[in-house]
């Protein structure tokens, strides 16, 4: 009557049972891929990173073996940092401050300050910041 006997319709079960079972480790392929993609991405911006920590720690080596923390000689505020053979500003009253190589600080001299603040207007400018 039907035309699709008994053996046929078994067939067929196995067939659709075969592409369900390919599909679903498709699928698994696929995620498996994206798990190991978002692996190696996660890892590349660890290890940036980590590049960019160590790179900080070594600029802020640097700054500290060149520059010295001083008092300014106008109000006597300690929370200055400035780079040795150079001239900076007191963060508190805005005092240019000259620094010597061995790290006395003095009150710039106007061409100094000048000087100090035509650097400090560069490095405003630039996306530079601090004393150093």
């Amino acid at each position: 009557m039907f035309g699709i006997g008994l053996n046929s319709l078994i067939k067929i079960g196995f067939r659709v049972s075969d592409h369900i079972l390919k599909q679903q480790e498709i699928e698994r392929s696929r995620t498996s891929a994206e798990n190991a993609r978002r692996q190696a991405e996660a890892s590349r911006e660890k290890a940036m990173e980590e590049a960019a920590r160590h790179k900080r720690a070594l600029l802020e080596d640097e700054i500290a073996r060149n520059s010295v923390a001083v008092e300014c000689p106008n109000c006597g505020s300690t929370g200055n940092r400035i780079r040795r053979n150079s001239t900076g500003f007191c963060q508190f009253c805005g005092t240019a401050i000259q620094i010597s190589s061995s790290g006395t600080a003095v009150i710039a001299d106007p061409i100094e300050r000048d000087r100090a603040l035509a650097a400090e207007e560069i490095r405003r400018k630039s996306g530079a910041t601090g004393n150093v």
